[in-house]
């Protein structure tokens, strides 16, 4: 037992269980027990001097902002991706910030989620692999990163309230198994549970998943955090393994103290968490480790960054550009910065906008913005565009999706906006040739693609992303970059749409297992998909036996660039399962980044590893290999597969098939009373007291949606926010807490009267 735990009281243990400020830890010097400091990522760090949110609302020091994660994963890159660790850890630690909130490993399940550019991909392998890379580059620099969401997080409406319903073999293979590769191997300093609920309990109230499964079976050493106002029951959850509630909650010590009194909770239990958080506080803040922080250098590597993630997903030719054709740039985004919209927004250090990067060209002709980002439709912009178009032999068109990509709020269609898709069609009848730049954290349909010459996908590409726009476009940078996400001809073809509802307390996965590429064949632009300014050929797969003659150990294959540039290659490995084990198709299994000068090839090799030949068998509760023939695919894509070697493996006879159809949701109880009125207690939601029984919380709930009704990402957070929350964040004590419950109850004199008259000597 670490001995600062004995140096405080009861109370103070309890105290401790919850945050001192809105980033800090509880500290007691006298114990030499020292803060824990945290700030948001995953972009960028989000370090607040003034007013503090966890919602990018209010302004943030300045930092390297980088690509977002669905761009990163784009570039198939595992050294590229730990080097922004190392770059954010590096500035972290300049910030004096123990604690990166990152990397966000949660699947893509569907591209609705309007929270989807903070990850990775909707494939649990590369997200996992990407997740540890990332938390592996922070943590060499002394800091320490926070692994979120855990688990099963892939919706924003009604995130604080709605029930996660997954099947056992789903739940293992595809939304546990990024976690499970980046806790197991790169052991981050925490892990961030989800708001949500997952079958039928909290994620922060979750024993089985934090003490059985990630501590475990993943051997987690490090504490377990709530998200921002996360908390539901804190007795359950220190229970459950839940070791500090972020932020401040004045009433929770009480809660504890309370519950240890009437034997629900021992103080073994509160001891266990205590423990756990000093521990981490001791070695956060003995690391000595003296990082260097150049921004300057941070920013060049940002746009590195940018140069591998964007994916070229059309060209007949006319890219790379010739720079003595004249062009013009038309759109609105290319005089903006596109970023995510919530607790990602990053204050970049230094940017430039495409406008700003090709303005100065020689034969740059000038720039319109053809359309409002708003949406608003106008034929003045249009013909203003047109009339500049020609002036030019080639158009640059900035297009993408500057709404409803942000924390709190999903987005309603997958579509760009009309006004965007109308300007396109009018560029087309010009006869000039076309080349769109889109910006977007997530998929999108591109039917408007047709006629044009060529399409690049930038993604939400960070501070540096238009100079490497700029780059990619005349030829200097080869593009390499590949889709981390499947890419449909319409939202309907996938599987998880028609489970996607706008039911908020409901989030049933009845597609099972097939997510993205695994329940989708035919795509617009499949997953692992991406042009190149050469072509790659692929020969001669292997497989290599090295430890043992049963299990094969790795597969080597030779590739060449065949083409007149230079340029990288993501190779990628998918693995066929046998019929008896009931798998998707095709997953993909491992994946290799290989540069290669024009004409030059080389053996590549990527290894088998534990994730490579499993399955989770619910029979069980064990991962099993099951015996018979696994078909092992190279390719460019997951539809794009060159090379095919066939292997016999010995084990299980068969597995069960995902029980997903059979999947409910846990209700969500509100009470009412015979009239219909709600009746408020600490789990209401925001959404549900417009119907209190309190005439005044009534008025209370309609004004404060009136305030947010402007900002998307307040609005959305707030409507299911729960009393307990709302109370945690207005930083009331236990008293002022009860108060807010009785005006919502309908006993508004005797809840102001708490209000005013604040807590109790022996509260505060």
């Amino acid at each position: 037992m670490n001995g600062k735990i004995q140096k405080l009281s009861l109370s103070e243990k309890a105290r401790l269980l919850s945050g001192k400020s809105f980033w800090q830890t509880q500290d007691y010097k006298e114990a030499g027990i020292e803060s824990i400091t945290f700030s948001d990522g995953p972009s960028g760090l989000r370090v607040q001097d003034g007013k503090t949110d966890s919602m990018g609302l209010n302004a943030s020091k300045a930092s390297t902002c980088f690509p977002a994660h669905s761009a990163l994963a784009c570039s198939f890159n595992t050294e590229l991706v730990n080097g922004v660790g190392v770059a954010l850890g590096a500035e972290a630690a300049h910030f004096g910030v123990n604690i990166l909130l990152a990397p966000a490993i949660n699947i893509k399940r569907n591209p609705l989620n309007g929270r989807n550019f903070e990850y990775f991909s909707e494939d649990p392998y590369l997200s996992g692999v990407m997740g540890r890379e990332y938390i592996s580059g922070v943590q060499s620099n002394g800091v320490g990163a926070c692994v979120k969401h855990f688990a099963a997080n892939n919706k924003e409406l009604g995130r604080t309230v709605y029930d996660s319903a997954v099947d056992a073999r789903t739940l293992r293979e595809i939304y546990l198994t990024p976690f499970e590769i980046a806790v197991k191997g790169a052991k981050p300093a925490a892990v961030m549970t989800a708001y949500n609920r997952l079958n039928g309990v909290y994620c922060n109230e979750n024993k089985w998943l934090l003490s059985e499964v990630l501590r475990g079976e993943w051997g987690h050493d490090g504490i377990v955090i709530s998200d921002w106002g996360g908390t539901y029951n804190r007795v359950d959850a220190v229970k459950a393994g839940a070791d500090l509630e972020m932020p401040l909650c004045k009433f929770s010590e009480k809660e504890l103290l309370d519950s240890i009194k009437l034997g629900e909770l021992t103080k073994d239990e509160l001891d266990l968490c205590a423990e756990r958080i000093i521990n981490l506080s001791d070695k956060l803040n003995g690391t000595k480790i003296v990082a260097e922080c150049d921004f300057e250098k941070n920013a060049a590597f940002a746009e590195r960054c940018a140069e591998e993630c964007a994916v070229l997903l059309k060209n007949d030719g006319v890219l790379p550009l010739n720079k003595s054709e004249k062009y013009a740039l038309i759109g609105d985004i290319a005089q903006n910065a596109v970023q995510g919209g919530g607790s990602s927004k990053v204050n970049p250090t230094q940017v430039a906008t495409l406008l700003q990067c090709f303005e100065n060209e020689e034969n740059f002709v000038g720039f319109e913005r053809g359309y409002n980002q708003k949406g608003k439709k106008s034929k003045n912009l249009i013909k203003k565009a047109l009339k500049l178009a020609q002036n030019a032999d080639i158009i640059i068109c900035a297009v993408g999706i500057s709404a409803g990509e942000a924390e709190g709020v999903d987005r309603e269609n997958i579509r760009l906006a009309e006004n965007q898709i109308e300007l396109l069609s009018a560029l087309k009848s010009t006869g000039k040739k076309i080349v769109a730049v889109l910006s977007c954290g997530g998929a999108v349909e591109t039917d408007w693609d047709e006629g044009l010459h060529a399409l690049l996908l930038a993604g939400l590409n960070g501070q540096g992303g238009a100079k490497a726009v700029k780059r990619l476009i005349f030829g200097e940078i080869c593009p390499s970059g590949k889709l981390s996400e499947t890419f449909p001809h319409k939202l309907e073809d996938l599987p998880s749409t028609k489970y996607f509802t706008d039911n908020a307390y409901a989030c049933e996965y009845k597609e099972g297992m097939r997510v993205g590429y695994r329940g989708l064949t035919g795509a617009k632009y499949p997953f692992g998909f991406g042009l190149s300014y050469t072509q790659f050929g692929y020969s001669d797969a292997q497989i290599g036996y090295l430890k043992s003659s049963k299990m094969p150990d790795f597969l080597s294959f030779f590739i060449k660039n065949e083409g007149n540039f230079d340029g990288a290659e993501a190779a990628q490995l998918y693995i066929e399962y046998p019929e008896n084990a009931h798998s998707p198709k095709l997953q993909l299994k491992g994946f290799a980044k290989v540069f290669l000068k024009a004409g030059e090839g080389a053996r590549v090799q990527i290894p088998f590893d534990e994730y490579s030949f499993r399955s989770f068998d619910t029979g069980s509760g064990k991962w099993v290999t099951v015996g018979g023939t696994y078909k092992i695919y190279i390719g460019a894509s997951s539809e794009d597969l060159w090379l095919c070697s066939e292997i016999e493996l010995d084990g299980v006879e068969e597995v069960p098939a995902a029980d997903s159809e059979s999947v409910c949701a846990k209700e969500y109880v509100i009470h009412r009373n015979k009239k219909g009125r709600v009746i408020a207690d600490f789990t209401t939601p925001f959404s549900e007291l417009k119907n209190s029984r309190g005439a005044l919380g009534r008025l209370a709930t309609r004004i404060a949606f009136a305030i947010t009704k402007n900002n998307p990402t307040a609005n959305g957070t707030m409507r299911y926010v729960t009393l307990r929350t709302a109370a945690q964040f207005a930083k009331f004590g236990s008293r002022r807490a009860s108060g807010l419950v009785d005006i919502f109850g309908g006993k508004a004199f005797r809840g102001i009267g708490k209000l005013i008259r604040g807590e109790k000597k022996k509260d505060k």
